[in-house]
């Protein structure tokens, strides 16, 4: 790389190269000079003054023009180099060739550490396929396609970007391309306590009814895929108002989230518990070999629900009563119906005197019978 030559430098340099010029034509220049009268040389002495202020207001020009480039160097590193969202020119393989600041600051290196990385190095490996077909998506359509997914940092911490992409191609015509990195980790955060109060119950935090209508329907979807019975339980605690009346409903509360945790404990973890309101839960036991698999699974919940639970220095106890019901069926049936299939054995465990589950049997019309 060639040394830049300072202000005095450069000066010097070219007074030197003008006086060997000079020189070289000297002899011809004297001997014209000889031949030339008074008014001549007066006019070209005149000539030489305007030659001279020619070049220094060319030269004013010019460091007026080297001022107002340094000013624009100095605005493209505020927009590109200090931008709040980071920047990434990637080649036709996906390389990083150029960085801005702001980029590096989010992956937690030196811009120079980033060059000559693929750009999907910094994808998680969970994301790989997303950043696949995002890549993909971009390169048959050519459009500008926005893409979220989770990128680590050098310090191995994740973040969510977003992603948007356009391809452009330099002067040698080769395709690059640029990449526009936003933060934002901490609106996937506010969406995910949205969703959390939309779909969570925010006493027990279990699911509550948009969450399992949501996981009903995929379980039946599921169903009739591998052809694996589920159940559905709707269940409901005795004496539970008991509780509220005599010790009051903080206590009552503090009741349903004991409960809640000892029956999530009981179920397996493809298994769902749902809080549908009062003290009424919902349960989806899946992928059962046949339907007295789960009839261990009942006799649990049941004990889980009855075990004696300290509250305020009370040892309080409640039972359960729920009816269960199952799919497929001999009949097309939908997720309303089931519930209201496990809804209505429920009642009848209720009215055969509690502490109990019964199984809705479609026969004909309504039935209901004991295992």
């Amino acid at each position: 790389m060639s040394k830049r030559l300072k202000p005095t430098d450069t000066a010097q340099l070219l007074r030197r190269r003008a006086e060997a010029i000079a020189k070289k034509n000297g002899t011809d220049t004297l001997q014209n000079l000889e031949k030339l009268t008074s008014t001549e040389i007066k006019n070209i002495v005149y000539e030489l003054n305007l030659h001279q202020i020619e070049l220094e207001l060319q030269n004013e020009e010019l460091q007026r023009v080297q001022i107002e480039l340094e000013d624009e160097r100095k605005r493209y590193f505020d927009l590109y180099e200090l931008a709040p969202i980071g920047y990434c020119t990637l080649d036709a393989h996906g390389v990083i060739v150029q960085t801005n600041h702001t980029a590096a600051l989010l992956l937690t290196l030196e811009q120079r550490d980033l060059l000559q990385h693929p750009f999907s190095t910094f994808v998680i490996a969970e994301d790989q396929d997303i950043y696949y077909l995002y890549s993909k998506q971009l390169l048959q359509c050519g459009s500008n396609p926005i893409c979220e997914l989770r990128m680590l940092k050098a310090d191995q911490t994740l973040f969510w970007a977003n992603l948007t992409t356009t391809i452009v191609r330099d002067l040698n015509n080769t395709p690059q391309w640029r990449v526009v990195i936003s933060d934002i980790s901490e609106r996937k955060k506010y969406e995910n306590k949205l969703q959390e109060i939309a779909q969570y119950d925010p006493l027990t935090a279990l699911p509550n009814r948009i969450l399992l209508a949501d996981r009903l329907h995929q379980a039946m979807a599921q169903t009739n895929r591998h052809k694996q019975p589920f159940a559905v339980l709707y269940l409901d605690l005795d004496g539970f108002k008991n509780v509220n009346d005599t010790y009051g409903h903080e206590a009552g509360d503090q009741l349903l989230i004991k409960l809640a945790t000892n029956m999530k404990r009981t179920l397996r973890e493809i298994d769902t518990i749902a809080r549908i309101g009062g003290d009424e839960f919902v349960i989806l036991l899946l992928n059962l070999n046949d339907i007295q698999a789960c009839v261990p699974m009942l006799n649990r919940l049941l004990e889980s629900v009855q075990k004696p639970v300290l509250i305020n220095n009370h040892s309080v106890e409640v039972s359960a009563s729920f009816g269960i019901t199952f799919f497929p069926q001999s009949i097309e049936i939908d997720a309303d119906q089931l519930l209201a299939q496990a809804d209505y054995a429920m009642y009848q465990a209720k009215s055969a005197g509690k502490n109990r589950y019964y199984v809705f049997v479609a026969e004909e019309n309504e039935g209901y019978r004991s295992i």
